[in-house]
């Protein structure tokens, strides 16, 4: 009896070993599949040289669990012109974006355009960077120059509402835009990717086994 006992228990350490790791969800405003955010309404992110005006864009946001950051998913498509943005997410600095606590550069809309859903562009692979709760942040959504042809949209969410903060110099002075709605993003931790549900049966089957054997808000 003892022997089977150790041998479920080796199983189920197996089990468990072959899953991928949780990561807990420190921030999201996305809405469920089929839904993650607005296909057809966001904030403009451009450069001059296709508008005549940049705009980058700054949402505030608090975590809801405090935690390393392992990836950041955005979603931001592409109207027209160069395919190129950067995001950063900033500190709080008297109720605008302050210093930067982690910068990515030169990211893609991940073959997003804008007006359709749902996909959306994945940081993955961070480290050095962790948020409190309680604590106000930015998440800064720009072109990668003032002067860039990129036209890009940051798409809303579906629901969530925030302060959202703009600039026209690339981030040296902000403009309030007052609350608005969201652009779509969440923000996992560093545990890894959030298991599909595929894998969870899979796991739930192995246990069976085991015990058993043109303003800036644009619209389409």
């Amino acid at each position: 009896m003892k022997r089977k006992l150790v041998w479920l228990l080796c199983l189920l350490g197996l089990a468990l070993c072959s899953l991928p790791a949780m990561a807990d969800t420190l921030y999201s405003n996305f809405g469920p599949s089929g839904s993650v955010y607005n296909c057809c309404s966001g904030w403009t992110i451009s450069g001059t040289g296709y508008i005549g005006t940049s705009f980058t864009s700054a949402n505030e946001f608090q975590v809801t669990t405090g935690g390393s950051v392992g990836e950041i998913d955005i979603a931001v498509g592409l109207v027209v012109g160069p395919d190129s943005f950067y995001v950063d997410v900033d500190a709080d600095n008297g109720g605008k974006p302050g210093a930067v606590l982690a910068s990515f550069t030169n990211l893609t809309s991940n073959g997003n355009n804008f007006g359709s859903c749902c996909v959306y562009t994945s940081i993955t692979n961070i480290s050095g960077l962790s948020l409190s709760t309680g604590v106000n942040y930015w998440l800064v959504v720009g072109p990668m120059s003032t002067s860039a042809q990129t036209w890009e949209a940051w798409n809303f969410s579906n629901s969530a509402m925030g302060i959202d903060e703009y600039s026209t110099d690339g981030g040296q002075t902000w403009n309030s835009n007052g609350n608005q709605p969201q652009g779509a993003f969440q923000i996992l931790g560093g545990g890894g990717t959030v298991p599909e549900p595929t894998s969870l049966l899979l796991f739930g089957t192995g246990l069976v086994g085991a015990f058993g054997a043109f303003r800036r808000k644009m619209k389409l």
